[in-house]
């Protein structure tokens, strides 16, 4: 049976100096945090840096689903899953038209760069969510 790139030590390493350079950004970002006194600025730094740690947990979450506990899914749990995600889609959706509409009132500047932000989030979101409630459907045919 072949082995996954996934276990090599390689990939293993590539995940680990990645952990690495969000601890740098998370770093960084305290620091300009603490010094800044412009709450766009802190703002800012502050979406960076939780964006940056939600990196950080995701990828100890790869390392441990390799190392420690593979991934799992039974059909009791996909079922509910798939019922959840549809839900959660539906929300996207509104965030996504209130997100449109408060771009379109916009006219400034920074208040247009940040809700366009959020709206890539929020479509981005939208299509992951699509994908992953798509691969469910897909694993829950193939037990049925």
């Amino acid at each position: 049976m072949k082995k996954s790139a996934e276990s090599s030590k390689e990939f293993l390493s590539i995940i680990k100096e990645w952990i690495a350079l969000e601890d740098k950004t998370i770093a960084s970002a305290d620091e300009l945090i603490s010094k800044a006194n412009n709450p766009f600025v802190k703002m800012r730094m502050e979406m960076i840096r939780h964006d940056s740690g939600k990196h950080k947990e995701i990828l100890e979450w790869i390392i441990d689903s390799l190392t420690k506990e593979a991934v799992h899914l039974t059909p009791d749990e996909m079922m509910p899953l798939s019922a959840l995600l549809h839900k959660h889609l539906e929300v996207e959706a509104k965030s996504i038209v209130l997100a449109n509409n408060a771009l379109e009132k916009s006219g400034l500047p920074i208040v247009r760069y940040v809700l366009s932000a959020l709206l890539d989030d929020e479509t981005k979101h939208h299509a992951q969510i699509i994908m992953l409630n798509d691969e469910i459907k897909k694993a829950i045919l193939s037990v049925a």
